[in-house]
């Protein structure tokens, strides 16, 4: 049977809430280590519930954006989505509740309707990536630790380059766990990196030619990369093709500012 990978955070943490709905656990604590494949009160089940909130937040980010009838009719919901999420009036360990009282079909159809509009307004992009391929970003995001670990400590300052070493750590660990919270956190996480990096170009000491002409080839390609996944391999090779689009223009000004 074929995996689905969640298009949209809404999605993710629609499918999250059902996993934890029909888990048949006892209890809400039973019901999230089931749906989040990992042991309760472990650092990896606090690191994995709090990128389910993290797709929750941005659920709400990306509903803004919407008109504002739709905006209002979508926000009479998050509170509802947020008691899911955290529970914060009852007990996880509580017998009395089992975890299919977490959150109602309501609740949760509403999540769906909202997931499924937010994927065909901004299907294409970061937030709603149309793209599948993981490969390719996830070989830069191995050539980029690579390429900081050769980074000399006086042409970048050392807690710079492990910041950035950290988010894409990161970034692998969202890879390898796409199919629970899906490409569109990838992609998004995939622009923050991106920020970081261009940004870290610019205290580029300049000493050593080599290093920045690494650091130019690293960042086209992992812009190229992340591009592939939120708009899908035809886009952008016609952007290439065409000599214009994010690719070459981003390409352009991380020359100008590594050279």
């Amino acid at each position: 049977m074929e995996i689905r990978i969640p298009g949209t955070s809404a999605h993710g943490l629609h499918d999250i809430l059902v996993q934890v709905w029909q888990s048949g656990a006892q209890n809400f604590r039973s019901g999230w280590a089931k749906a989040l494949g990992v042991e309760w009160g472990s650092s990896e089940f606090a690191r994995r519930h709090a990128e389910v909130a993290g797709l929750l937040a941005e659920t709400i980010q990306q509903l803004h954006a919407l008109p504002e009838a739709q905006q209002d009719r979508y926000s009479r919901y998050f509170p509802q989505w947020w008691t899911a999420v955290v529970q914060p009036d009852l007990s996880w360990a509580d017998a009395g509740r089992p975890a299919r009282v977490l959150v109602t079909q309501e609740t949760l159809d509403h999540l769906a309707s909202a997931a499924d509009l937010l994927q065909s307004v901004l299907g294409g992009t970061r937030s709603a990536p149309v793209g599948s391929n993981l490969d390719g970003l996830k070989e830069s995001c191995a050539s980029w630790l690579d390429l900081l670990a050769q980074t000399p400590d006086e042409e970048l300052a050392p807690i710079v380059r492990e910041e950035i070493a950290a988010q894409i750590r990161h970034l692998l660990w969202l890879i390898d766990n796409a199919e629970l919270f899906g490409t569109a956190r990838i992609s998004r996480e995939a622009t923050s990196v991106i920020g970081s990096i261009a940004q870290a170009s610019t205290g580029l000491t300049g000493q050593d030619l080599q290093t920045g002409g690494r650091w130019r080839r690293g960042f086209v390609a992992f812009v190229a990369a992340s591009a592939l996944l939120a708009t899908g391999a035809t886009q952008l090779q016609t952007a290439i093709e065409a000599g214009s689009g994010v690719v070459k223009e981003i390409s352009q000004v991380v020359e100008s500012v590594t050279q």
